[in-house]
């Protein structure tokens, strides 16, 4: 008996790990089929000494042929904008960029992956944005009508548009009774 002890104490956890999975194999079979369809969409999986990993593939990095200058969709109510000068002043801390995004598959184009993003501007006070007459934003060179203008109050002078790479974002703020805009800039990651 003393030499089936080693042998018991070693087939312990095996059959410890093989209870948990008929037990649980629903739930199993549910999870791995649920990584199995994100990898098929494109996301990446990392298994390694740090753990396993399911992360969405970057959108900056697509395969294929990029688009061209204008590839990206208007979004209904988008208008275009003609140029307008830019001119770079120091940003004043009482006004901020903010923007949201989410993943829209019905903009897809190949193997490009689209958001739709939205930018507004916030005030350290909700008044702030009184002063404020019109944003001018400046998007990436790619995208059509890439200079935009917005002077809708009620909206936070909101922007709305689509992209499937991040970039930086240029605004220009006009304030009230000021001769030159304010110049704030955001990175904007999805």
């Amino acid at each position: 008996m003393k030499d089936w002890i080693p042998l018991l104490q070693s087939l312990i956890w095996p059959i410890f790990i093989a209870l948990l999975v008929f037990a649980f194999r629903s739930a199993i079979r549910t999870l791995l089929k649920s990584v199995n369809e994100r990898v098929a969409k494109g996301d990446h999986l990392e298994v390694g000494p740090g753990g396993v990993k399911l992360r969405a593939e970057s959108p900056a990095a697509p395969s294929g042929e990029e688009p061209q200058p204008g590839a990206q969709p208007a979004l209904d109510g988008e208008e275009p904008v003609k140029s307008q000068p830019h001119i770079d002043v120091e940003p004043l801390s009482r006004f901020h960029l903010v923007h949201t995004a989410h993943r829209d598959t019905s903009l897809d184009r190949g193997d490009y992956r689209y958001f739709r993003i939205r930018v507004f501007l916030e005030g350290e006070e909700d008044s702030d944005l009184d002063r404020v007459t019109k944003v001018v934003y400046y998007l990436h060179p790619t995208f059509y009508d890439p200079i935009r203008t917005v002077t809708d109050r009620a909206t936070k002078f909101e922007l709305t548009t689509a992209a499937w790479g991040m970039f930086a974002l240029r605004a220009d703020v006009h304030l009230d009774g000021q001769p030159t805009p304010l110049h704030l800039e955001r990175y904007l990651n999805f």
